[in-house]
């Protein structure tokens, strides 16, 4: 059974009921401002029921095992595609280079869509089917996109996509090919249909639509059980960093929330520090060296498509904020070299997901990572997803002979772009 109890402004603590409450809170939104809204629980009475021997996981695979920490109520059905349960491979070439205890990455790729917004999809089209909704709509810009898709068919509701110029023809055929309408419209002409659609045809938002990022009541807590994983994979020890690829922070504040449960739960004794990956020029970085909770900057562009960001969440300060945290910013030549870096031991993930070691690296040459540390990265998407950042030609044909093969072996190598 579900402990939930309603949901809950981070920032002013205003409680509401269980809705489909899309825009934020409405009792501290202000111009210049808006906060996202989270699923509040009951931890006292959970936390007794695992002194009386109660697992905090429950029978089955995926992430429907934390269902007594996820939102939907009790005789609301699960929607799932087999999503969670992700490795978390070890990386000792890396924690050598950092001077690092250990460092993993949370290899998210494996999840039936290839990245960790399967685990937001879950939930999200979870309580869009609670909610009675007949169609979901988001904005993306490839991951979202496909996961909203595939969880909405797999829900049998309709689905619509809106994107801007320049989405991989991966991300399209895939959101295609799981019956979701595709709209390619403006940048910022997709936050305007969205909200027509929202309001006169009520569709169910699986994405951010405000000016402001909010990204919905909901999503979130599916990230929430990326934290409880780490907790089991690492024998109920916290690492000291989590590195997790930020635009609008619904990923990194569902992980940091799902640690602070598992403190509040008596499982866990501290929350880790969190550091927010973005691409260079992004706006987080501005909002907290600023002092400010939101900054707004100019799109940049950058082979990190997925994260860049023009405007920063609430979330993301907050969750900086909360857990000491810091904000690591790469270049496009940087991520493609920490692509290629992670791809030589054996994960290959999109550039969005690279900007995690590219930042990480970043924070060590400038002295702000302890030597010592447990670090864990998310690696948030596969690099199939998005390939067009490598350049690796295909080899010539040659005689069927080792000779010939020594003569060309290495020609065709994948690079960085820029070499």
């Amino acid at each position: 059974m579900s402990h939930v109890v309603g949901l809950r402004c981070p920032h002013c603590g205003t409680r509401f009921p269980i809705a489909p409450m899309h825009e934020g809170c409405p009792a501290c939104t202000r111009p210049d401002f808006r906060s996202g809204l989270t699923p509040e629980y009951d931890l006292a009475s959970v936390r007794e029921r695992l002194e009386e021997g109660m697992a905090l996981a429950g029978a089955g695979p995926g992430i429907w095992r934390y269902r007594t920490l996820l939102p939907l109520g009790d005789g609301s059905p699960e929607v799932s595609l087999g999503e969670g349960d992700t490795a978390l491979v070890e990386l000792p070439m890396l924690a050598e280079e950092l001077g690092a205890a250990g460092v993993w990455m949370k290899d998210e790729s494996r999840n039936p869509t290839w990245s960790f917004k399967d685990r937001n999809a879950a939930v999200t089209v979870a309580m869009a089917v609670r909610f009675e909704a007949q169609v979901v709509v988001a904005s993306s810009s490839g991951n979202h996109g496909a996961a909203v898709s595939a969880y909405a068919a797999r829900a049998g509701l309709e689905c619509v996509v809106v994107t801007y110029p320049g989405i991989s023809r991966t991300a399209a055929n895939l959101i295609q090919a799981y019956g979701a309408r595709l709209a390619i419209t403006t940048r910022e002409g997709r936050w305007a249909l969205l909200r027509s659609g929202v309001s006169e045809r009520g569709w169910y938002p699986a994405t951010n639509f405000t000016e402001i990022p909010t990204s919905g009541a909901y999503g979130h807590e599916g990230y929430k059980t990326i934290a409880y994983e780490l907790h089991e994979q690492m024998g109920g020890v916290t690492p000291d960093l989590v590195v997790v690829p930020t635009a609008y922070a619904e990923g990194l504040f569902g992980i940091w929330k799902g640690f602070d449960e598992l403190v509040g739960l008596g499982l866990a004794s501290s929350v880790p520090r969190f550091v927010a990956a973005e691409p260079a020029g992004g706006p987080l970085r501005i909002a907290c060296e600023a002092g400010r909770l939101i900054a707004r900057v100019e799109p940049q562009p950058t082979i990190a498509r997925g994260i860049g960001a023009a405007v920063n969440s609430y979330f993301g300060t907050l969750v900086l904020d909360r857990s000491g945290g810091l904000v690591a910013q790469a270049g496009d030549a940087e991520i493609s070299r920490a692509q290629i870096d992670l791809a030589r031991q054996g994960l290959f993930v999109e550039p969005a997901a690279a900007v995690g070691l590219a930042g990480l690296r970043r924070l060590a040459a400038d002295g702000d990572i302890a030597r010592g540390a447990r670090i864990v990265m998310i690696g948030t998407s596969a690099g199939l997803k998005n390939p067009g950042t490598l350049t690796a030609p295909l080899p010539g044909e040659i005689a069927p002979m080792l000779a010939a093969f020594d003569a060309a072996a290495g020609d065709a190598v994948a690079e960085p772009v820029g070499g």
